[in-house]
C-alpha cells in the first residue's frame, strides 16, 4: 500500500467511467502551457504527462489503470506513472534538471513542495472547475495539504487511526465490544483484562502499544492539545492538553504495563511489530490506519474495527494519506488538474478497492470500499464519526520537524527520561526549525 513515505512502510493494492470534469484552460498562473489548445483535453494536440509515485509495483499497476481510464476518454493524452525510490530527492532531482513531472503523488510533504515552489496552489484550478471539496471529501481529510489559505494537493488515499479489536479475545474475557462512545478510562480498563501473564512472562497483550506520531498525535488532540499550534508557527508541546495526551498515551506501557516496552518488542525479533502482535494473535487492540484490513483478512482472524476511544475533549482520528498534486514546472497544468479531478470520480477511484490496494479517500469512493468490505468487518461504529477524523497542523518544515520530534522524544517513549525531562528541548527545536534558526 502506499502510505505516507515519511511515517511507515506497508505492503496491501475498470469500472465503467460515470463523468467527465469539465474542461480547464490556464487558471491565471505563469505556467499555463504556452499555446492556446495546449491545455486542452479535447485538443488534436498530443500530450504527454507523467505522473510520479511510490509504493510497491501493485500501487504503480493501480494507478496506471486508473490514469488509463481518463486517457481512454481523452485519446490525445498519454500518462505514464513513474514509481520513484527514496522519493522526494528523486522528485526534486527530476524538478531541478528540467525533467519535471506533470503529477506527484504527495503526502505531509506537500506544504513544503508548495512552498518551495515545487508544486502549485490549486484553489484557482478547484474555483475554475466548480469542484465541490466539502461534498467530495469529509473535511479532516483536507488540511494535510493546506498551507496559509493554499489547497497544494487533494486527498487521494489512505485513511485515518483507528482501532483494530480481537472480538475472540474480547469475548472471552466477557467484556463488550468497541462501541463510539467509549472512554480512556474504558480503554485502558479493557486492556488491563485483556493482557494475560503466566509464568512471570505475557502471553497475550492488551494494546501493541509503540510511538507512530499518528497514533500519539491523536491523543494528543482528544486530549485537546497540538504539536504544532493552528497557525503552524509554533511548537505547542508544552501545553498542558499536550503533555496529557502524551503522558496517557506513554503510560499504557510503562504504568499499567498493557503494552510491551521497546526493550520487550527488541527481545521478540526485530521482525516483530504492533501489526505483526496482532495479526498473530499476540494482542487484543492495535491503532493504524485502515490499510491493515487485508493483512488480517489473509491472517484470518476474527477482528473488528472501532473509533479511538474519546478523551478529555472528545474524538480524534489523525489522517495519514496520499494526495495528488500538480508540478509547478508542468507545460500542462489544466490538463494535469483534470486528471486528478477525474481520479477524485467514483469510476477514478474504484480501482483502488477492486485491487485491493488501499482505501480511497473521497465519500464515493469510501462508499465502495465499505461495500467491499468481508462479512463480520463492520463499518457501523465508525459511520457517525466522521466529524472526529482531523488533519495535523502542517508547516513547510514538516519531515524534519517529524525526524527531530522523533529524536527527542525517543528517551520518553522507551522509557528512560521522563516527559519533563524532554519537552522543553523537543518544544525548543520545533520553534528554532519553523523560524529558521
Amino acid at each position: 500500500m502506499l502510505l505516507a513515505k515519511h511515517a511507515k512502510s506497508a505492503s496491501i493494492a475498470g469500472i465503467a467511467v460515470l463523468g467527465l470534469s469539465s474542461l480547464l484552460t490556464g487558471c491565471g498562473n505563469g505556467n499555463s502551457g504556452g499555446s492556446s489548445g495546449g491545455n486542452s483535453t479535447d485538443s488534436n494536440q498530443k500530450i504527454h504527462l507523467t505522473m510520479t509515485v511510490w509504493g510497491s509495483d501493485g500501487d504503480t499497476k493501480t494507478y496506471q489503470q486508473r490514469v488509463n481510464l481518463y486517457t481512454k476518454l481523452h485519446p490525445n493524452v498519454t500518462i505514464t506513472v513513474k514509481n520513484l525510490p527514496s522519493y522526494d530527492q528523486k522528485v526534486e532531482t527530476m524538478i531541478a534538471g528540467g525533467d519535471s513531472p506533470d503529477i506527484m503523488a504527495v503526502s505531509q510533504d506537500a506544504v513544503g513542495f508548495g512552498q518551495n515552489g515545487a508544486i502549485l496552489d490549486l484553489t484557482p484550478y478547484i474555483k475554475k472547475s466548480g469542484m465541490n471539496l466539502n461534498s467530495t471529501y469529509e473535511p479532516g481529510y483536507l488540511g494535510e495539504y493546506q498551507y496559509q489559505g493554499k489547497q497544494y494537493g487533494l486527498p487521494d488515499r489512505g485513511g485515518y487511526m483507528i482501532v483494530y479489536y480481537n472480538k475472540d479475545m474480547f469475548k472471552k474475557a466477557g467484556l463488550p465490544l468497541p462501541t463510539k462512545n467509549w472512554t480512556w478510562s474504558q480503554f485502558e480498563n479493557d486492556a488491563k483484562k485483556l493482557t494475560i501473564q503466566s509464568g512471570g512472562k505475557t502471553t497475550q497483550w492488551g494494546f501493541t502499544g509503540g510511538s507512530w506520531w499518528p497514533v500519539y498525535g491523536s491523543f494528543v488532540h482528544e486530549a485537546g492539545g497540538d504539536i504544532v499550534n493552528a497557525q503552524g508557527n509554533k511548537s505547542d508541546l508544552t501545553s498542558s492538553a499536550t503533555e496529557q495526551g502524551l503522558q496517557w498515551f506513554n503510560n499504557l506501557t510503562y504504568q499499567s504495563h498493557v503494552a510491551p516496552t521497546t526493550v520487550q518488542y527488541a527481545n521478540m525479533g526485530s521482525s516483530v511489530s504492533g501489526d505483526s502482535l496482532f495479526e498473530k494473535n499476540k494482542a487484543a487492540m492495535l491503532i493504524t490506519g485502515f490499510w491493515d484490513i487485508g493483512a488480517c483478512i489473509q491472517a484470518k482472524d476474527n477482528f473488528g474495527i472501532a473509533p479511538l476511544p474519546l478523551g478529555p475533549k472528545g474524538g480524534g482520528m489523525e489522517t495519514v494519506g496520499t494526495g495528488l498534486a500538480v508540478a509547478a514546472q508542468s507545460k500542462y497544468p489544466a490538463v494535469a488538474f483534470d486528471v486528478i479531478k477525474f481520479l477524485e470520480t467514483k469510476a477514478g477511484q474504484a480501482p483502488i478497492v477492486t485491487n485491493g490496494e488501499d482505501v480511497p479517500a473521497t465519500k464515493a469512493g469510501m462508499n465502495l470500499w465499505i461495500k467491499s468490505l468481508p462479512k463480520g468487518v463492520s463499518f457501523d461504529t465508525l459511520q457517525n464519526t466522521q466529524n472526529e477524523v482531523f488533519s495535523p497542523h502542517i508547516p513547510p518544515q514538516w519531515n524534519q520537524l517529524q525526524d527531530g520530534l522523533g529524536n527527542d522524544l525517543a528517551p520518553f517513549f522507551n522509557g528512560k527520561q521522563s516527559l519533563a525531562a524532554v519537552v522543553q528541548k523537543a518544544s525548543s527545536d520545533i520553534d528554532n526549525l519553523i523560524s529558521g534558526n
